[in-house]
């Protein structure tokens, strides 16, 4: 089970909800409550923002991203690693230094060699996408009704952020718990495409295979179902938010377990 867990006392505070992961809270739970402890799915925590109803109260500036994705067709972007310049969709990548790779600063010919590449490939997209090298607005990219889907390593965060937003995953997983958010995501919520499966996690994925899960997800039957599964669970996961859903009533009764 991938959910991320603080332990207060003898309980267990969980970022989850039934929605994603109902079965599992089941039987969690139990094990839990044969030794005395209880078990609350509260998630997911992060805030669930509703940029049409919003639109007009923003007081801070917004990321110049925003501005483009307000001009794009309805479900039209995909947050992408690779293969992005082939895949003819639309698309945000965020680029961060540590995910660059392994080169040196002090490497000035390296650093020149990607800086030269990030030019040539923004120019031969610039009609249709962005690329981010620094801080990107993730919870406000993912709600936006232009994004259509969500390419992630799927670190538990992201993968609550994403279907909380109703946003299908591809999923690339890295590491640590990512596999099972992947195996979660893919195959049990049917909510993604898996990108490189973890018996190829040390295979460089060709772009070609990459390009062909963009196309797969953004023009496909498959595509079409799992996009529409990440909206009926994003309803879902808000619906737990509600008053009388899962996870508000799971927090009512965390604070009355740790004041009683």
């Amino acid at each position: 089970m991938p959910t991320k867990e603080i332990s207060p006392g003898a309980g267990v505070l969980v970022n989850s909800c039934r929605a994603l992961e109902g079965e599992f809270i089941d039987v969690v739970a139990g094990d839990l409550a044969a030794d005395g402890k209880k078990y609350f799915a509260v998630g997911p925590i992060n805030p669930l923002l509703d940029l049409r109803a919003n639109a007009q109260k923003q007081s801070k500036p917004r990321h110049e991203c925003l501005d483009w994705l307000d001009k794009q067709p309805p479900a039209s972007i995909a947050e992408l690693a690779a293969a992005l310049r082939d895949s003819d969709q639309r698309f945000i990548w965020v680029l961060r230094d540590a995910d660059r790779g392994n080169e040196s600063a002090d490497d000035d010919e390296s650093q020149n060699r990607h800086a030269e590449l990030l030019s040539k490939f923004t120019h031969q997209t610039e009609w249709r996408g962005r690329l981010i090298t620094g801080w990107a607005p993730q919870l406000e990219i993912l709600p936006h009704g232009a994004t259509a889907a969500f390419m992630s390593h799927c670190g538990w965060n992201s993968t609550m952020e994403s279907l909380s937003n109703g946003k299908p995953i591809l999923a690339w997983p890295m590491h640590s718990d990512q596999m099972w958010d992947a195996e979660l995501v893919c195959k049990y919520l049917n909510a993604g495409i898996l990108v490189r499966p973890w018996e190829k996690h040390g295979e460089v994925i060709p772009a070609e295979a990459i390009r062909q899960v963009i196309e797969d997800a953004m023009l496909s039957d498959q595509g079409l179902a799992v996009r529409q599964r990440g909206k009926v669970l994003g309803e879902a996961v808000h619906a737990c938010l509600d008053v009388g859903g899962s996870s508000r009533k799971d927090l009512d009764d965390f604070i009355a377990h740790i004041t009683k």
